[in-house]
């Protein structure tokens, strides 16, 4: 294995970063680079830094090429953070999502928390002014036909979101209909609060981003916390989906998974896996096997993969691949990483022409400085059936 740190700076936070390989062999990857320590402020107030790589990862350097989609304009950095960006099949630009937390002004505190049912948290300053961070109600899509010169926006508001958020482990299938994982904290509850009770969507288009639709991730079911999601398209129409969970007790935060054999309009219930940690990444390797990579906030802490040989029916949890089990160092944002709080995880992996894998996440060391860095690694080979004993030969 090899590390790599993407960017690392003394007094700055830098996590979630965003890793796609370009068509033309580069990797791009996006990382948010923020003073602020109080989540989910970090994305609001943080900038936002593109790198490249022409050596499958081993050296980077800033970029500001416009046709790399980390670089697609967004109105904050929280939105780049979270919002799915490909180029489709037509050659248009797309990105989409949910616009997620805003800032309003202090003084508004009363009516986001009692009049909208609307989620305020954390106090911050910006330019002297007191602000507070409120749960955005808004999806978005925004498309460019023009390579980027220019960009068309629509956004929704969806009602009775306490807030609504997406991820950016959405994908594109293979008749090009886009999957955009979103979750969040409606108010059909009991006064309109239960913040536990967080339930998951997808914001899914299937004409290349004109026309978009919301539909659940499956029946609402109270108790199971499941939210960030990432989807893969296992077969033609046939997705996966494995979410992470949040339960009262950090020792059950298994993976759920569920099927969509409609192109992500339905799905199944959700059924526990037997993986460990949060949040997921998919990605169909080149000899058909599934990789999974995750964070894992238990000693020893740090990111953690497992592959699937039959289109995801069963992970091979018994061969864990640990690519990092140095993290959990208490960070800025999190400065008691008791109970699984440690600065650490969020793995996207890409696979490199060699048939290498990178993964890029962000971790805390013992130093304390919470940054952005990737590993290069090699799954092991996929094992050959035995072949026919000699016995068996001289008989035919």
């Amino acid at each position: 294995m090899e590390h790599v740190v993407l960017h690392k700076r003394e007094g700055y936070y830098v996590p979630w970063p965003q890793l796609a390989r370009l068509p033309d062999g580069r990797l791009a990857v996006g990382i948010t680079v923020s003073s602020a320590s109080q989540h989910p402020a970090v994305g609001l107030l943080g900038d936002w830094m593109a790198l490249e790589s022409t050596d499958d990862g081993r050296t980077w350097s800033e970029t500001d090429d416009p046709t790399i989609p980390q670089n697609w304009p967004a109105p904050t950095t929280r939105e780049k953070e979270d919002r799915f960006a490909a180029v489709m099949p037509d050659g248009s630009y797309l990105c989409a999502g949910a616009i997620g937390w805003e800032l309003w002004p202090v003084e508004r505190l009363r009516d986001a928390n009692e009049r909208l049912w609307r989620y305020a948290k954390v106090g911050v300053t910006v330019g002297g002014e007191g602000k507070i961070v409120v749960g955005g109600q808004k999806l978005f899509a925004q498309r460019s036909t023009d390579g980027g010169k220019t960009w068309t926006r629509r956004e929704w508001t969806v009602p009775a979101f306490r807030f609504l958020l997406s991820f950016s482990r959405g994908t594109q299938l293979a008749d090009g209909t886009v999957l955009v994982p979103v979750y969040g904290t409606d108010t059909s509850g009991e006064d309109g609060r239960h913040d536990r009770d967080e339930r998951t969507y997808v914001w899914r288009s299937a004409d290349a981003g004109l026309t978009w639709r919301l539909y659940p991730l499956g029946a609402v079911l109270r108790g199971v916390h499941d939210n960030e999601t990432a989807f893969l398209e296992v077969s033609p129409g046939r997705v996966m989906a494995l979410s992470r969970t949040q339960p009262e007790n950090h020792d059950d935060a298994y993976l759920v998974q569920r099927w969509s054999e409609d192109g992500g309009v339905t799905w199944s219930l959700p059924l526990r896996t037997d993986i460990w940690g949060y949040p997921p990444h998919l990605m169909k390797l080149r000899d058909g096997r599934i990789l999974c990579t995750y964070g894992y906030r238990k000693e020893p802490m740090g990111i953690r993969a497992v592959l699937s040989g039959d289109g995801g029916e069963t992970w091979d949890t018994d061969t864990v691949v640990v690519l990092r089990d140095d993290g959990g160092t208490a960070g800025q944002l999190n400065p008691n990483p008791a109970g699984g709080g440690a600065d650490v995880g969020y793995p996207i992996s890409a696979q490199l022409g060699d048939g290498s894998i990178l993964s890029a996440y962000y971790i805390t060391l013992s130093d304390g400085v919470t940054h952005s860095a990737a590993t290069r690694w090699e799954p092991q080979p996929v094992p050959r059936p035995p072949g026919p004993s000699l016995r068996s030969v001289r008989q035919h």
